[in-house]
């Protein structure tokens, strides 16, 4: 057998010396997650502390963290910890996030078609979200965010109607290092300005702007939440000021609404 064909069926080593630069205490985490990830059944604090070459008594603080965390389970009939709840959690948040972009195309035609005007979706990535798929208006004055453009939270109707839907104390962090700068004549220029219009989007399920972020542009967007309510995207249609109608408004609102319902359904979350 081949050196290559050795390292392929080799069994995954857990217990690489640190390289430079890693953290001690995160690497045994990273470890430990593998290694439970690997076996997918439960292991006891013997097996673990041994497969991984670690004292028991610092392994003891390490398990006790990461199951008041959720990022553990323990079996007690096996008396063995499995990889937990929020470990699960992450992983289906981030490949939601991935299914939603790629069944977005078809929904966002629709959205453009029913609306007539520019529509995207909208992914959060840490303060700002960023446009992971578009479709252009036909109209010759058309308003958009291009392709992989990114803007803060709390500046444009996608970003607020994914802001809203943060647990509170998420959304108050950002709220505090947030920076407030005049893009256009109705920007938010405080925190408390835009908790305020957070409260209104969270209670009434979707965001509205008018020259917020770009000058003679206005934007509707809904969420789009997981099963356990987190904000994994929005659904926004973009419009120049001067055709945001309540009429336009009423009909992009419901076509949104349905283009919600359909993106996660071809997505595989409902």
């Amino acid at each position: 057998m081949s050196g290559a064909e050795r390292d392929i069926d080799a069994e995954p080593d857990f217990r690489r010396p640190a390289a430079s630069g890693d953290v001690k205490s995160a690497l045994r985490v990273i470890q430990l997650l593998n290694l439970l990830g690997q076996w997918g059944s439960p292991r006891t604090h013997v097996q673990i502390a041994e497969e991984l070459n670690i004292p028991k008594s610092s392994l003891t603080q390490v398990l006790k963290t990461l199951l008041r965390h959720d990022y553990l389970a323990f079996d007690a009939e096996r008396r063995g910890y499995l990889l937990g709840p929020a470990v699960t959690e992450l992983a289906g948040r981030l490949r939601s996030k991935r299914e939603l972009e790629e069944a977005a195309a078809p929904v966002l035609e629709w959205l453009t078609q029913q609306t007539g005007e520019s529509s995207a979706l909208n992914l959060r990535e840490g303060d700002d979200h960023r446009v992971a798929a578009t479709v252009i208006s036909p109209h010759r004055i058309v308003a958009h965010l291009r392709l992989g453009d990114h803007a803060p939270l709390h500046a444009t109707s996608g970003g607020q109607a994914i802001l809203a839907h943060l647990p509170p104390a998420m959304r108050d962090e950002y709220l505090d290092r947030a920076h407030y700068q005049r893009f256009a004549r109705n920007s938010l220029m405080n925190a408390e300005a835009v908790r305020q219009k957070l409260d209104v989007i969270a209670s009434v399920g979707y965001a509205t702007v008018e020259e917020e972020f770009t000058p003679g542009i206005g934007g509707i967007a809904r969420p789009i939440l997981s099963a356990q309510g987190q904000p994994l995207a929005s659904l926004s249609v973009t419009v120049p000021a001067e055709r945001m109608t309540p009429a336009l408004r009423e009909t992009a609102l419901a076509a949104i609404d349905k283009a919600v319902t359909s993106l996660k359904h071809r997505a595989g979350l409902t």
